[in-house]
């Protein structure tokens, strides 16, 4: 290092006298400096290549929403060619449904400017509007819109409306509002009957919750498995009895079998139906293939006994 000193002292004091000495003094001093900051890089590597900005995860903590509570609908059918015309009666049907589910969301003259539109993002279909129909303006497209909504906007599903409720606004909307709705074709109508039974009807089942219907599963196995229990405790207070030993004999599995015989009520009818339901479900059932060796005595014994206790 000593010598690196004096070497510079040496060329510092040659480049006062030569001015050509200048530029090799220059070029060591840049060659230096280079190399310091090259070993000040290397050193913090490790730091450099560290990510100081966090990962940006996805939320999976979000809420999911569950399922509504809905009562089972019978949905009558419709004739297509007579409801898609705008008639004076649905127009008017259509105005009352409008006013009644519409206006609050897209005003009473369709601008998208109700009370309830306030805040809204994005903010309610203006109808006045032509462009930038997300479905379109023919009426089976308004007919689908009013069906499935427009998640993840306002625009809600009117499901609960019967098929006739629903055209009867849609021709109400086009009619009053829409400028130069387009028209539908007999293919467009074809398509929206096939995929709403619309012309056939339909019935809907009723709904509830998932964490609703979780429960109602939960406390129906839990009383099957208290019937099973308690059919046991029946059963082992019998021991004295000749069913309970050939019942034994005969069981593989005593909650299967006991099980099987509660939920197939039909073996009560006689004793061949018994007889029949066993054989033709043996290891399945609970029951074993020591029931083949049964003699007609002993499938009436069991057959007793079990409808007793059953």
């Amino acid at each position: 290092m000593k010598e690196v000193v004096k070497e510079m002292t040496k060329r510092t004091e040659q480049a006062f006298v030569n001015p050509g000495a200048r530029f090799g003094l220059l070029y060591i001093y840049v060659l230096i400096i280079g190399l310091i900051i090259g070993l000040y890089y290397i050193s913090n590597l490790e730091n450099i290549s560290r990510q100081s900005v966090p990962a940006v995860l996805p939320d999976t903590t979000a809420a999911v929403t569950d399922l509504t509570v809905k009562k089972a609908v019978s949905v009558p059918p419709v004739v297509l060619s007579e409801i898609s015309k705008p008639t004076p009666n649905l127009i008017a049907e259509g105005e009352k449904v409008y006013k009644t589910n519409c206006a609050s969301c897209h005003g009473d003259n369709g601008a998208g400017d109700g009370p309830a539109s306030a805040g809204l993002n994005p903010p309610p279909r203006d109808f006045l509007v032509k462009e930038n129909w997300k479905n379109g303006t023919k009426l089976s497209e308004i007919y689908k819109t009013l069906q499935e909504g427009l998640p993840p906007s306002a625009m809600i599903a009117y499901d609960f409306l019967l098929p006739e409720q629903k055209f009867a606004v849609a021709h109400y909307i086009r009619q009053t509002f829409i400028p130069g709705a387009e028209t539908d074709t007999e293919d467009d109508l074809k398509a929206l009957d096939l995929t709403y039974n619309l012309s056939a009807g339909v019935q809907l089942a009723a709904q509830i919750p998932v964490s609703s219907a979780s429960i109602l599963i939960e406390n129906e196995n839990q009383k099957k498995i208290e019937n099973i229990n308690k059919l046991t405790e029946k059963i082992n207070s019998l021991s004295s009895e000749a069913g309970y030993s050939i019942f034994n004999e005969v069981v593989k599995n005593e909650n299967t079998a006991l099980t099987f015989l509660t939920i197939n009520n039909e073996w009560k009818k006689s004793e061949d139906s018994f007889i029949n339901l066993l054989v033709n479900n043996v290891n399945q059932n609970g029951f074993n293939g020591a029931i083949y060796n049964l003699s007609s005595n002993e499938w009436n014994v069991l057959y007793n006994f079990l409808n007793k206790l059953i």
